[in-house]
């Protein structure tokens, strides 16, 4: 789904920035260029010249040009932390697949395309490149688009580039690999079965299109995806994956004239494709309600509400964006403060707005039912009596003003990672023609008047328009997949087909179009070591300045969470968090939200396995409003029963909801295997029993005993003044207690005891999760090697997990990951993959080969260097955002992580070797218990013979 603030980022606040300091102390990474003063560019280029291509914009921070067979290749210099994103985005999604429409062909081309053996090299080649520079990559199929990425550090861009154009150009389609991942997309099919969003999705498109293929399911229909064969993909592939028909985006630390010389030369001499001419029918306008039911294995109905919508930048588009805001998008929004919160009908709800470039989308509300008792139909209703309200009423000032806010904070806050606004360049060229769409968007938006909200909701959210898709309840098994409906001669009569001009030449007229009315003006931006401050009552502060985006986080996490939980009281820590924000002794709950959503903040606060935090945002402006907001709801909360009352079914139907995806289902049932009667075994949001008990008085009391400065870190990331913070935080924080009256000193988890174990689900799969035992706390010198332990067993495509069940036929599972699991207390180390009924002995068998690899200390140093590079490429990617490195610093701190810039254990990292690593092996992947959800029984001794471990020769260390 393309739903517009979920994947726009503005570029308002995208410049020539400085390298983060704490972040350049490693030698293998190049550092950047120091950011220069405020300057306006021209668009004369030498490359122009040379190589025939005409350059679209060139300015301080951003190189776009159109190469001589109509690619487009942009490269954007975003040196905040030395990583890189490389994306390549195709118009070719599966409304475009014209005679296969409905096959899932995009999709299936998507999964041999990415990483799979071109001409010019095999499979196994392009898996130990990547593993080589430790990229995260990935790819992905939409209704209009395909896109793959390769994230890295910067000293691999020439290479990254390289591999992805490789893959694009000239890729050999296998007989093996077209096998293997035809049974790859099975078991993605068989997950889809049992996902609730993606069920409710495919309902969603079959019943808002009548004619369109975007009524289609993206992965396309079961039984025409089998009958695809390797060379109908393959001619698709010539076919559609032409320059014409490409844009090439790399963002990062980069130097934009040298990436796009690089792409240049690799692409120069591929010649433009004839793309096919296509048309999509129009569909017509809905004369009458709909209404659509499925299926799935939920203990709640969810319902959505949709009314046939506009276009992107279409007429009508901006206002439908503003009305939902206003209807049903934060917590003063009209449907959360009524139907939510004071008529209790659903335990969720909200609207949004989305719209695609490729047609008309839609304007949706969601919602889950509080109870089976309640008639759908009077959910329905007062639904549509809020809708009458806005067509019948203006909305008022104080809410249109709030939703500009709300629009304008969260534009200037978007993504601060590489590879988000990598996406959303490529995803606003595609759309728009304006990789800086957004600025234009903001600027629509606060142009907006009542009278045109309310023109909106006249013409688009009539009664006679509506969609109603309602999700339920399974009784018995899985219900089967969609199949497509036969659609009758008679029914095309009169349908009116419109072209779609694939070819990027009419995006680059927009484009040129754009940029003749935009400014290249960029600033610097400065981002500043961490500094330490620790007040009189022992509260710690860490301030870091960033100017990234004007805006600020502030996080303040203390310990807490599950490990201050006594048995009997789980999740008394979460719902005494979440009512923080519930009103103060100077602002009620709706006052509280008023303010925060009127300047465009926010505000919340949860627990953790190992803490309770609040972390909270804001335009620069604004800070010092929103922390002393924030001083009020830790210091003054009063906890009032009648917010208890709301929140608290809420929380209720969010501890049923963890189990309506096979892997919150299979977590649940590892974590009361593993950890028995430890705190461990809930998650955070705790037993439902315990939560039915609780009250306003007995959350308020919690809060009391276990708040206390000398186990609380406030961070502050974001363009501030150090000084200024310490000063208002001395003044604000003072009289928080240094110590809590309850002592924090949570108990060490028991050694666990090897087993098997089998769980009936469903969901028409099987999941395996094992965990290894005792693990290690955060603190624990271990730590570095776990990780690179993790990511030589786990690292897509070239970890030994996904070799030995994705890449070595047949395909037994579509996804799998490992990792560790730390904290305040021993963790565990963890592999977690889902498959079939009849596979899971088999992958649960390979699954311990790899186990018995690792112990047996079979690491060849390709390996070992893949997973270094990939560890230190996860360190460098999670040090973008101001909210990231917020938490990172405050959780470190508390865990006793005393490592500035993660020199220590970014040189751990890179000083591993086979020695050690076995030793860790040995060490800690022991007493697995093996934790198995199943929609069929399978025999026991089946799964006991294969989760054996049997190690020939075990060193001891």
């Amino acid at each position: 789904m393309t739903i517009r603030l979920s994947t726009s980022i503005l570029l308002i606040v995208l410049t020539a920035y400085s390298l983060i300091s704490c972040t350049a102390a490693t030698d293998p990474i190049d550092k950047p260029a120091s950011a220069s003063n405020k300057t306006k560019s021209t668009s004369a280029h030498p490359l122009e010249k040379d190589n025939g291509l005409r350059v679209l914009q060139n300015r301080q921070d951003r190189l776009i040009v159109e190469l001589p067979n109509r690619m487009i290749v942009i490269a954007q210099e975003v040196p905040t932390a030395p990583v890189i994103s490389v994306q390549t985005w195709i118009k070719t999604g599966s409304v475009y697949e014209q005679e296969h429409v409905g096959a899932g062909l995009s999709h299936f081309l998507e999964h041999l395309l990415s990483g799979g053996t071109t001409a010019t090299r095999p499979e196994s080649e392009s898996s130990a490149i990547l593993g080589s520079m430790g990229a995260q990559t990935n790819a992905a199929t939409s209704l209009d688009t395909v896109r793959y990425y390769i994230n890295t550090t910067n000293q691999h861009t020439e290479t990254a580039i390289d591999l992805l154009s490789d893959w694009m150009q000239n890729s050999s389609i296998t007989d093996e690999e077209y096998a293997r991942e035809r049974d790859v997309i099975q078991r993605e099919f068989d997950m889809g079965k049992g996902e609730p969003s993606r069920i409710m999705w495919k309902l969603s498109q079959k019943v808002r299109y009548e004619h369109h293929p975007a009524k289609h399911p993206t992965i396309g229909y079961i039984d025409e995806f089998l009958k695809i064969s390797r060379d109908e993909i393959y001619d698709f592939y010539k076919r559609m994956y032409v320059p014409n028909n490409m844009v090439f985006v790399v963002v990062g630390d980069i130097d934009k004239d040298k990436v796009v010389e690089q792409i240049t030369n690799l692409w120069r001499d591929q010649p433009t494709g004839q793309l096919p001419e296509i048309k999509l029918p129009i569909e017509q306008e809905i004369t009458g309600p709909k209404s659509s039911t499925g299926y799935a294995d939920i203990q709640r109905t969810q319902i959505r509400l949709m009314w046939p919508g506009t276009q992107l930048t279409e007429p009508g588009d901006y206002e439908l964006d503003l009305l939902a805001k206003i209807l049903g998008q934060g917590e003063s929004s009209r449907l959360v403060q009524t139907i939510r919160d004071q008529d209790k009908l659903v335990t969720s709800i909200s609207a949004y707005n989305a719209s695609f470039p490729w047609g008309k989308g839609f304007f949706g509300v969601d919602a889950e039912i509080a109870s089976e008792e309640i008639a759908h139909d009077q959910i329905k209703q007062a639904i549509l009596d809020q809708i009458t309200l806005l067509r019948d009423q203006p909305v008022t000032d104080e809410e249109l003003a709030r939703a500009k806010r709300l629009v304008l904070s969260s534009v200037l806050q978007s993504n601060q990672t590489a590879q988000g606004i990598a996406s959303t360049i490529a995803s606003d060229t595609i759309g728009s023609g304006d990789p800086d769409y957004l600025q234009k968007y903001a600027t629509k938006i606060q142009s907006l008047t009542q009278s045109d909200i309310q023109n909106a909701a006249q013409r688009f959210l009539n009664d006679n328009r509506l969609i109603l898709v309602t999700l339920e309840p399974q009784k018995g098994e899985a219900p089967n997949d969609l199949a497509r409906d036969e659609v009758k001669d008679e029914k095309l009569a009169g349908i009116e087909f419109e072209p779609v001009d694939l070819d990027n030449s009419s995006v680059i007229n927009e484009m040129i179009a754009n940029f003749a009315k935009a400014s290249n003006d960029v600033n610097p931006i400065e981002v500043d070591k961490p500094v330490h401050y620790t007040l009189d009552n022992g509260l710690r502060v860490i301030v870091q300045r960033s100017t990234v985006v004007p805006a600020v986080s502030m996080n303040m996490y203390w310990k807490g969470g599950l490990l201050a939980e006594k048995q009997g009281e789980e999740g008394i820590a979460n719902a005494a968090a979440m009512m923080l924000t519930r009103g103060t002794t100077s602002m009620t709950s709706l006052e509280l939200s008023n303010t925060i959503e009127n300047l465009g903040a926010g505000i919340g606060a949860a627990s953790g396995r190992n803490t309770s935090y609040i972390t909270s945002s804001a335009l620069k402006e604004d800070w010092k409003q929103v922390m002393s907001i924030l001083a009020d709801v830790v210091l003054n909360p009063t906890f009032p029963e009648e917010e208890w009352l709301k929140l608290q079914p809420r929380l209720l139907a969010a501890i049923d909801g963890e189990t309506n995806s096979w892997s919150g289902e299979l977590r649940e049932s590892f974590r009361k295997t593993y950890f028995g009667d430890y705190p461990w075994a809930y998650s955070t949001l705790g037993r439902k029993d315990v939560v039915e008990q609780l009250n306003s008085d007995k959350l308020k009391q919690y809060h009391i005993n276990h708040l206390g400065a000398s186990n609380t870190v406030l961070a502050v990331v974001g363009d501030v003044r150090p000084e200024e913070i310490k000063a208002e935080i001395e003044k604000l924080f003072s009289d928080l207690p240094a110590d809590s009256a309850i002592a924090f000193e949570p108990k060490t988890p028991q050694t666990p005891q090897a087993e098997v174990k089998q769980f009936a689900t469903q969901k028409p799969l099987a999941a395996v999760q094992i965990g290894f035992g005792p693990g290690i706390t955060r603190d624990n010198p271990d730590y570095a090697a776990l990780q690179v332990l993790s990511r030589v067993m786990s690292d897509f495509p070239s970890g030994w997990l996904e070799q030995q069940l994705r890449g070595k036929g047949p395909g037994l599972v579509y996804a799998v990951g490992a990792g560790n699991v730390t904290g305040l207390v021993p963790g565990y180390m963890t592999i977690l993959f889902n498959t079939s009924a009849q596979q899971a002995p088999e992958a649960i068998r390979r699954t311990m080969s790899v186990v018995n690899r690792a112990k047996q200390g079979d690491f060849p140093k390709a390996d070992i260097d893949r997973a270094i590079q990939k560890v230190l490429t996860d360190e460098f990617m999670s040090k973008q955002s101001n909210g990231s490195l917020a938490t990172e610093a405050a959780l470190d701190d508390l865990y006793g992580v005393n490592d500035p810039g993660a020199k220590r254990f970014m040189e751990d990292v890179t000083s591993m070797n086979a020695d050690k690593l076995r030793e860790i092996a040995q060490k800690y992947l022991n007493n697995p218990v093996v934790v198995v959800i199943t929609d069929q029984k399978i025999p026991q001794e089946l799964l006991d013979e294969a989760a054996t471990i049997k190690v020939e020769q075990q060193v001891k260390q």
